[in-house]
């Protein structure tokens, strides 16, 4: 359970009063927190392992916000972009790292070294790994919810009902093809492991990173692959979200289908519903899941040139400006000025 306190460290509510040495209106001050907060750890039989990387910026902040409401211990392994082959600028510390905002929402940060080639491969395997080091210091842990950055969980307070979904087995994906057929594929963006089946599943998956091979070695397949060699028992959500064109399961949630795991946490892929909305002319993710820190830093030029300014002023013309500008194909894509859609600013939506 969340306390107040727990919100004001996290800085989402206001200290009133209270300082070093004085205990103000708050009734705490900086010894109380050395005497019950320097070993929080231990107070925690669940840890929301979070991975992310200068692409989830535009969402992280909420993101973050919402597996902090858990109630939970947060780990957040953060991938940073920057290698010795890149042209090195100190302002990009704004727009490609992480700020305060950010530090305050997870109890615990890791930093892998730098790897190369595929980030999705690569950068999530040795995300976790590092993060499995912190985790197996607290042996209270016993459950390990794995999660993406660009997800978000609009009910936190869900999270036991997740476990106790689990019951007796190894581990659950918010998506999974074993649903109609074993071994299946698990999507990766939100799973929670039991304790000794995340620990088995890393140490088969080590086996496999130790010597790359380019364009192979998927999250999803070593996953499938471990469930399958190490026997472990997948639960299988009864809810998966289901691809509205064929009837398939979409692993992405990209239109924010029903599922089990959206009815009992909330569960939202924000980056795919937001590519998706891009891609059909759909309307655009709600304002409040965007971080438009700084103008907008964290997003591309053409992004704070089309759908950011949509969001500053519910001008529309904004809005088809960015669709046109983002068509999946090359061959489709329209750049033209704001006036092409209308010398006044529209506001209200158009059939």
């Amino acid at each position: 359970m969340i306390t107040k306190l727990d919100r004001q460290l996290a800085g989402l509510e206001p200290f009133q009063g209270t300082d070093f040495m004085e205990r103000g209106q708050d009734g705490i001050n900086w010894y109380d927190l050395s005497c019950n907060q320097n070993s929080k750890p231990y107070n925690y039989d669940t840890v929301i392992l979070v991975t992310s990387h200068k692409g989830h910026l535009p969402w992280l902040k909420a993101t973050l916000k919402q597996y902090f409401l858990t109630g939970k211990f947060v780990l957040c392994a953060f991938d940073h972009p920057f290698d010795g082959m890149s042209n090195l600028n100190q302002d990009m510390m704004k727009t490609h790292f992480l700020r305060p905002d950010h530090l305050l929402l997870a109890h615990s940060w890791v930093f892998k070294h730098l790897t190369y080639d595929s980030a999705k491969r690569n950068g999530w395997f040795w995300d976790l790994r590092y993060a499995q080091g912190i985790i197996n210091q607290f042996p209270n842990l016993k459950y390990v919810f794995c999660v993406n950055g660009d997800c978000i969980w609009d009910k936190p307070e869900g999270i036991d009902e997740i476990i106790k979904l689990l019951s007796d087995g190894d581990l659950m994906s918010h998506a999974t093809t074993s649903i109609i057929g074993t071994p299946g594929t698990l999507h990766t963006a939100s799973v929670i492991y039991k304790i000794d089946a995340f620990n088995k599943i890393l140490e088969y998956m080590i086996d496999c990173m130790k010597v790359p091979i380019i364009g192979s070695n998927s999250p999803e397949v070593m996953l499938r692959d471990a469930v399958v060699l190490l026997k472990l028992k997948e639960v299988i959500a009864p809810k998966q979200p289901i691809f509205p064109k064929d009837g398939s399961i979409d692993m992405y949630c990209s239109y924010n289908e029903d599922s089990t795991w959206k009815d009992i946490l909330g569960f939202r892929n924000l980056a795919a519903e937001m590519e998706t909305a891009c891609e059909e002319r759909l309307e655009p993710l709600p304002k409040h899941y965007l971080d438009d820190f700084d103008n907008w830093c964290y997003f591309s030029s053409y992004e704070r040139d089309t759908i950011c300014k949509f969001y500053d002023t519910k001008d529309r013309r904004h809005l088809y400006r960015y669709w046109d500008q983002s068509a999946d194909s090359w061959w489709d894509r329209r750049q033209y000025p704001i006036e092409f859609y209308g010398v006044q600013p529209i506001y209200d939506r158009q059939k």
